[in-house]
């Protein structure tokens, strides 16, 4: 009896260590952007799914905006490194601070145009960016894409001479580079100073997505909206791959079983967020309009150039671009 007891208890104490183990859990995700963005609901939304269908054994901590002080340019960096044990990362923005420029390749412009084509463009490049991801010691386990840019301006833009001159705020290099082709004057400046620069006239309109059109309620200093959708970025959730690989095969199994489920659930939340604000900027008085077919030509012509420089200066994005291109006969 003294023997069935005391291996009772080691059982029991076995047990009960499993599930403190299991309770220690504990993941930090860092994510640039604030508890309203579409992008923080989607990894809170993923959080709880994970901590739900674990029983609590992986618990994940969101922090949003600045506060757990991981730059939105180091959030590769931070994961690799442990500082934190996930983030939601803005990928073209990691291509500086990783070392890797292919992952930049989704801001060429005219490359992707919407969700359907960036589908197509992550069954050409996945793999490539899972060697990146697993070179700098974490693992993909989802992505989201952005709405695509657009053009705010005072004056309509609808065709390629309507763009001449007028001067734009871009958004990166590459949106710089492209307008700048197009004919515009990109200017750079912080995105907290475009509403005071519009209302002082420094600047005709800027380049951005309908979101951030409506978050800076740019109505108030333009009146159109073009949605050129020249270029379609994501943000990729990764994880640690040392935190990963001390799950055990369970834990790693639900996980990237929500992960996969969950995905397609989040990109159908960016394409609601994109119609839903387009909306809401038209409620708000302003005219949406689209490019007519001098305008998109001058854009591929534009796009296409920028590929043939990018390709220069990186000859791994070759193959990637040209298998991609060639899938959608663009």
């Amino acid at each position: 009896m003294k023997t069935m007891t005391k291996l009772a208890a080691a059982g029991l104490g076995l047990a009960l260590s499993t599930s403190m183990a299991f309770a220690e859990t504990k993941w930090d995700l860092s994510t640039a952007w604030p508890a309203s963005n579409f992008h923080a609901k989607n990894a809170m939304a993923f959080a709880d799914a994970v901590r739900e269908a674990t029983d609590g054994s992986v618990d994940i901590t969101v922090h949003v905006g600045g506060e757990i002080g991981v730059k939105i340019t180091e959030k590769m960096s931070a994961v690799e490194n442990g500082i934190v044990q996930m983030a939601d990362m803005l990928l073209f923005l990691q291509a500086g601070a990783s070392g890797e420029p292919l992952l930049s390749m989704d801001t060429l412009p005219y490359l992707i145009q919407g969700q359907d084509e960036m589908k197509a463009f992550l069954e050409v490049a996945g793999p490539t960016f899972d060697e990146i991801a697993a070179k700098h010691n974490q693992k993909i386990l989802y992505y989201v894409p952005w709405p695509s840019p657009g053009v705010y301006t005072k004056q309509a833009v609808v065709s390629a001479d309507d763009m001449s001159g007028q001067r734009i705020r871009a958004f990166n290099a590459a949106s710089f580079e492209f307008l700048d082709k197009l004919g515009a004057a990109p200017l750079e400046m912080p995105w907290g100073d475009v509403a005071a620069a519009a209302a002082a006239g420094t600047i005709d309109g800027a380049a951005t997505s309908s979101s951030s059109g409506v978050d800076g309620k740019l109505w108030q200093f333009t009146s159109h909206f073009n949605p050129l959708n020249w270029s379609t970025s994501s943000d990729a959730v990764t994880v640690n791959l040392d935190a990963w690989n001390a799950l055990s095969d369970q834990e790693r199994e639900i996980i990237e079983g929500l992960a996969d489920k969950m995905e397609a659930e989040f990109w159908a939340v960016s394409a609601a967020e994109d119609s839903g604000k387009i909306a809401i900027l038209e409620e708000n008085g302003m005219t949406v309009n689209e490019a007519d077919a001098s305008l998109k030509a001058k854009m591929a012509e534009a796009g296409k150039a920028m590929w043939a420089d990018y390709i220069a200066k990186n000859p791994d994005a070759q193959a990637i671009i040209d298998s991609y291109s060639a899938k959608l006969g663009k």
